[in-house]
């Protein structure tokens, strides 16, 4: 958790991602960049490989981009002037232009966490094409806020495990986050266990890194795995959710849904997301 990505697709955003980085590198002794994405149609084919144009005269690109950093900076300064425990805080911002998905994937890969907004269908918020990006392309963990709300994370945490891969990734994606955690949970929801570790031996895992834990199993068979994550982690006023993500095929969970777009598209409790 040392070097935190804060990529902005909307400048709206920009106070509340930087209150919640600060937040963790208080925790962690963390270092802040921040960087201003485009949200274009030339980022979608640049992030399959294709030709990539810009569709933004170069003058406007730098405007805008520089619209971003000067909130950026403005918004830590303020906040570094007020709170004496700020006054160390690493910070920089990466770049004098708008920058598009591919750049994006590829500089989330020297990052610990990208902390994004959550995607919002009725406000402006981060796609799901970025958050795909660096789970994908980037291979870092995303860590997904909702807006407008007083974040602080790592106290109560849900892991969601269903024996996967992507599972496994998470939870040791998440380990200095568990290390400082007062309580941590091992959820498994029956429906969608797939062969391999149980949520006891988990538990068990945790334990030798000197974490604390216990395994709950809920049954699956009459609500979507993702309302029932969330119903629980909401039961117990969880302040995060740890999970493996796409757990299904990317092109299934695209087409059809799942857990993992559940979540994404409904969840106010913050995400921690690894592929």
């Amino acid at each position: 958790m040392r070097n935190i990505l804060l990529p902005f697709e909307y400048i709206e955003t920009i106070p509340h991602l930087i209150d919640c980085a600060i937040s963790l590198s208080k925790k962690y002794n963390s270092s802040i960049s921040g960087v201003a994405i485009q949200q274009r149609i030339d980022s979608f084919i640049a992030q399959e490989g294709s030709v990539i144009f810009d569709s933004l005269h170069h003058d406007e690109n730098t405007g805008e981009a520089q619209k971003f950093k000067q909130k950026f900076i403005h918004h830590i300064s303020e906040l570094a002037n007020s709170d004496p425990d700020l006054n160390d805080l690493k910070y920089k911002w990466l770049s004098d232009e708008l920058q598009n998905q591919k750049y994006l994937g590829d500089l989330s890969r020297v990052y610990n966490v990208v902390i994004i907004s959550r995607p919002y269908q009725e406000l402006q918020s981060a796609s799901l094409s970025s958050i795909q990006t660096i789970l994908f392309d980037g291979g870092r963990p995303v860590m997904l806020i909702p807006i407008n709300k007083q974040i602080d994370i790592g106290k109560e945490v849900v892991i969601s495990w269903n024996c996967t891969t992507e599972s496994s990734r998470a939870v040791f994606a998440s380990l200095p986050i568990l290390k400082k955690a007062d309580n941590v949970t091992i959820l498994t929801v029956e429906k969608v266990i797939s062969d391999g570790p149980t949520g006891e031996q988990v538990v068990e895992l945790l334990s030798s890194h000197g974490i604390k834990s216990k395994a709950v199993t809920l049954s699956g068979e009459e609500k979507k795995i993702g309302e029932i994550i969330l119903e629980y982690s909401q039961s117990v006023n969880a302040d995060l959710i740890v999970k493996g993500a796409y757990t299904q095929s990317r092109l299934r969970e695209i087409i059809f849904g799942g857990a993992t777009r559940h979540l994404m598209l409904h969840s106010e409790i913050p995400i921690y997301l690894v592929n």
